[in-house]
């Protein structure tokens, strides 16, 4: 009663009609149609942003696939080696820095005259330079005598000539911290009586750059790649990603499409059996022969030639941007290759039904609703 009451008071108007049943079959048709395209416009254009993603992915997944990469179980055992190694950098670094900056006390603080504040500060930005002066020197002095094995030989023989300032320079730092820790040296063994103290944090002292500095050089060793083999790793997770939601977009719009168009059906039989109520007591005869709201597999038809016009029309708008610059590189560097890089329609998330590369076909022929 109460939906017969809805009907005659929402729709009296389509009740009255004539031909209310097609004018509201039309209505409804309308309706349907704007919200399920509205619905597939959004997910379509989510789409389109995902694979112009996944083919800048696809691109740089190449150019790392050419660099070299480590396999799954050597990833790991690096990623190991390098955060001990990190560990070990940072807890050398440290202890060199306390000890440069305690024989700096020493020696600044004895006749510069300066505050005690003074006197903390230039002596922590002198342990500063001497631990990081120490550690880079080694490092790059190791590395211009054992080259890397993918060198060539020009830049071998470049480091190899610069080989011999860096050993120059590592022994002035070498030099100046033995000069600049004698004086604490000499007052730790006083304290202690013992000259194995004062031997013993010298040699500290000239150890503990050369070590982190062995240490780094060691670690970058496995940096490159190990960096190379995680971006790697997650852009094949990305890209997995980015095909797991494409396939639930599409299951989205396919069930938003099914669900919608069974309700208005629905709206649509129930409305039909109210105004053939109308239509008895009016003696009205409405002819519904031909017309798409006449059964179920008729409406569905019409509705589904609708959509498919409708989302055409608004997909090739959308299609309209990448097929001004569908010759163009996507995700280009500076520095990089012309011959390297590639278009967007090379991929095949790009490619249209008929087969060919032209990106302007993503959407030109939609997919039936299942």
């Amino acid at each position: 009663m109460l939906r017969r009451l809805y009907y005659g008071t929402r729709f009296g108007t389509y009740l009255k009609s004539e031909h209310g049943v097609k004018k509201f079959a039309e209505m409804s048709m309308g309706q349907l149609i704007r919200k399920v395209t509205k619905k597939s416009a959004f997910y379509r254009e989510m789409n389109e942003n995902l694979l112009v993603e996944k083919a800048n992915l696809r691109m740089r997944s190449d150019e790392l696939s050419e660099q070299h990469l480590l396999n799954a179980g050597k990833f790991f055992s690096v990623r190991r080696r390098l955060w001990a190694n990190n560990l070990l950098l940072i807890g050398v670094m440290f202890a060199a820095f306390f000890l440069y900056h305690v024989s700096m006390m020493a020696v600044v603080g004895l006749d510069a005259g300066l505050s005690s504040f003074m006197t903390g500060l230039v002596s922590a930005f002198l342990a500063l330079v001497l631990t990081g002066g120490g550690v880079i020197v080694t490092e790059r002095l190791i590395e211009s005598v054992i080259p890397a094995g993918t060198e060539d030989e020009e830049l071998t023989a470049r480091r190899r000539a610069v080989g011999l300032l860096w050993g120059f320079l590592l022994i002035g730092i070498e030099m100046s911290i033995l000069g600049l820790t004698t004086v604490q040296a000499g007052n730790f063994a006083t304290t202690t009586q013992s000259s194995a103290v004062y031997y013993g944090f010298v040699t500290l002292a000239l150890l503990l750059p050369i070590a982190a500095g062995t240490v780094r050089w060691d670690a970058m060793h496995y940096v490159d790649a190990f960096k190379t083999t995680r971006a790697h790793r997650q852009i094949d997770s990305r890209l997995a990603q980015i095909d797991s939601i494409l396939r639930q977009n599409e299951e989205y719009e396919s069930n938003f499409y099914k669900v919608n168009s069974i309700s208005y059906w629905d709206q649509l039989n129930e409305f039909k059996t109210y105004k053939d109520v109308y239509n008895e007591r009016r003696d009205i005869v409405e002819n519904l022969t031909g017309h798409f709201s006449q059964t179920y597999d008729t409406f569905q038809t019409e509705a589904q030639k609708r959509y498919e016009s409708d989302i055409r029309d608004i997909t090739t708008k959308s299609i309209r941007k990448l097929e001004s610059g569908d010759r163009k590189p996507v995700g280009s560097k500076l520095g990089q290759a012309p011959g390297r890089l590639r278009t967007i329609s090379d991929y095949d998330g790009y490619r249209s039904e008929d087969g060919n590369s032209e990106s302007s076909g993503i959407y030109m022929s939609p997919r039936p609703i299942r």
